[in-house]
C-alpha cells in the first residue's frame, strides 16, 4: 500500500469518527496513548512516514470496532 492509499484509507477513518479529535479521543480510550491531534491533521494532509500512517489506522480502525 503507498502512501496516497494510507492516507485516504486515515481520511475516511476519520471521517467514521467523526472529527479529527473524536478520533483522536477513541484511540486514546481504545488504547490509553493517542497521536496529538495535530500529529493526525498532519497525517491526513499528506505529512508523516507510512510507518506512523499505518499506525494511525491500524489504532483507528481498532478503537472504532471496539467502540460498535
Amino acid at each position: 500500500m503507498d502512501s496516497i492509499n494510507r492516507t485516504d484509507q486515515l481520511i475516511e477513518l476519520v471521517r467514521k469518527a467523526g472529527s479529527i479529535r473524536k478520533a483522536e479521543r477513541a484511540i486514546m480510550e481504545y488504547k490509553g496513548v493517542a497521536p496529538s491531534k495535530s500529529a493526525i491533521d498532519r497525517a491526513i494532509k499528506g505529512s508523516g512516514t507510512d510507518y506512523s500512517l499505518q499506525c494511525m489506522i491500524d489504532d483507528l480502525t481498532k478503537a472504532l470496532e471496539s467502540n460498535k
